[in-house]
């Protein structure tokens, strides 16, 4: 199936690993001068299949505010790590990788300080190499270039995983294959779109993927 075999991964955060749709949006709407109590079912429904930007868009933050909502929010989920729950599943993946031995990386949009504060409440601190935050909120491609040099990684063997079409973009970008997951910010149609090398529906899905994609063929 695969050309040529894996040995790192880099995986964004939230969305992938860190379930923090509910933060993220109840903060969004503060931003729009709205509750959370006051969002219906349905339109809950049609939030939860967009990108983080475009959720903060049509919840009613002007595009020119986007760049001060993007460093508030770092702040305010600074305040909420230790209530963000990890995603069902993705622990014992992140376990089993480690295990094989795949060297690891984090990049993300959030702040490096959350994410290594989320990796050591849930005891995942020595599972990564290195953690890259503040990567990206309008594009993730240099942020993934920067990275393969940085760690002297191949883009052929390295495979970016995460929720939205902007870490596809991303890795597109950097020459990078990539995993789509469907459990996270970006709706499965959505991430069809921009043809990720592989969509995943499950953590287990990922696991197998990532282990098979690690042979040799």
């Amino acid at each position: 199936m695969y050309t040529v075999s894996v040995n790192a991964i880099i995986i964004d955060f939230d969305g992938t690993i860190a379930d923090s749709f509910e933060h993220v949006l109840e903060f969004l709407l503060s931003q729009a001068g709205r509750r959370l109590e006051d969002v219906t079912p349905e339109e809950r429904q049609q939030l939860k299949g967009l990108s983080m930007k475009d959720l903060a868009l049509k919840v009613g933050i002007p595009s020119w505010r986007l760049p001060l909502v993007y460093f508030r929010g770092k702040a305010v989920m600074a305040k909420r790590m230790h209530a963000t729950p990890m995603f069902d599943g993705v622990q014992e993946l992140l376990a089993r990788l480690n295990d094989e031995q795949y060297q690891m990386y984090i990049m993300s949009s959030n702040s490096r300080r959350n994410i290594n504060r989320f990796l050591a409440e849930h005891g995942l601190g020595g599972y990564f190499k290195r953690v890259y935050g503040n990567a990206g909120w309008f594009g993730k491609g240099p942020a993934l270039k920067k990275a393969l040099k940085q760690n002297g990684l191949q883009a052929a063997t390295t495979v970016y995983v995460g929720d939205e079409v902007r870490d596809l973009i991303g890795a597109q970008y950097a020459g990078m294959p990539s995993i789509a997951v469907s459990w996270g910010f970006g709706s499965e149609e959505q991430l069809l779109r921009y043809k990720p090398t592989i969509l995943a529906r499950s953590p287990a899905e990922l696991q197998k993927a990532l282990i098979d994609w690690g042979q040799t063929y």
